[in-house]
Formats: C-alpha cells, structure tokens, sequence
C-alpha cells in the first residue's frame, strides 16, 4: 500500500512540474506577443504589459517597467497608476499623485477612478481635500457606472461605484450641507450633460 501512495504522490509532483513548465513557456510567449503589440501602439496590449511587469509574469517583475507601460497605455492605465500611488504599492504612496492619475481616468469616463478620486477627497487623504468635488465624484461614479452597464461587468466597479461598499458617498452626503451637495450636483449634472453631448 504504501509503494502505490508513493508512486500516485511521484506521479502527482511530476504532473504538477510538467504543467508549470507549459505555464512558464506559455507566460513568456503570451508576454512577448504583448509586448510587440504595444511596441506597435496599442494601448490594451500596453496595459497587460505593465501588468505582467508587475507580477512578473513570462518576464522578470519590474515595478518601473509596469509604471513606464501604464503610462503608455493611456486611459487603459491611469487608474492602475492611481491605485499603485495610493495604496504605495511598488512605488512610494503619493496620494496627490494618485488623484492625479485618477483624474485622468475619470475625465475619460472611468467610473472606478471617479469613485477613486472622490473617496480621496472624502477620507481627506490628498493636500487639499475638496468635499464638493470629492461628492460630484461619487455622484458621477454612480451615474456613469449604472448607466453605460461597464459595472455590472465588474464586480470591484459595482461593489464601489454602484453600492458605496467603503461608504465614502454616503459618509460625504451626511457631512456636507444642502448648498454644498447642491452644488456637487450641479457640477454633476454639468459632467453628465457634456459627456452626453460629446457622444452624438
């Protein structure tokens, strides 16, 4: 009994370290189609560059790299700049710059980084903070997240932008006064009403 565990456990291990040598070649080949797509300029393939660079799949990991490619992603990688220089995950945290990148994301529509960059202003976390833009955020989060339907695709999106799961909407709602949250409004209303214009 013993000889046939031993024999499934040997034939189990070296199973499991063909199949991490297939993981491991097919890591490097996908990394270096990739890469060649964003060489040539695109910006999805640039973005899945900068996360292979920072998890150091099919390549060594090299936070700098992931940073470099995030920038050349564009918009497909500003709030992944922004969450990096906010929670200081491989760079040194710079919750300004963080809004900064969130920023970015959110003029292009992003409702993640909308929620992002008001829960920074909400949390008082960047230099100036600013409830009323910090609101208006969050308000567009929630109105661009639930109508173009880009959160019910994704779950972090939707927990965040749509349910207020940290509660930064809700807890900025009940410390600002009515002027305050109607002129986060207003300016919301004015955001939804230029993005709506600019689509046609």
């Amino acid at each position: 009994m013993r000889w046939g565990a031993a024999l499934v456990l040997a034939t189990a291990l070296v199973t499991l370290s063909a199949c991490a040598e297939l993981d491991y070649e097919r890591n490097v080949k996908t990394f270096h189609e990739t890469h060649r797509r964003a060489e040539e300029g695109d910006q999805g393939a640039a973005a899945r560059v900068a996360y292979f660079y920072r998890a150091g799949i099919g390549t060594e990991r090299d936070p700098e790299k992931a940073v470099y490619w995030y920038e050349r992603a564009n918009e497909r990688g500003w709030f992944w700049l922004g969450n990096m220089y906010a929670e200081g995950r491989d760079v040194q945290r710079d919750p300004d710059r963080a809004a900064a990148y969130y920023l970015k994301a959110a003029d292009a529509g992003d409702p993640l980084a909308m929620y992002s960059l008001g829960c920074l202003h909400a949390e008082r976390k960047v230099a100036v903070p600013d409830g009323v833009e910090g609101y208006m955020w969050l308000r567009l989060a929630y109105a661009r997240g639930a109508a173009s339907g880009a959160c019910s695709r994704h779950i972090e999106c939707d927990n965040r932008a749509i349910k207020d799961a940290p509660g930064c909407r809700k807890g900025l709602e009940s410390a600002l006064k009515p002027e305050q949250r109607a002129e986060a409004e207003r300016r919301a209303d004015e955001r939804l009403a230029a993005w709506s214009r600019s689509k046609k």
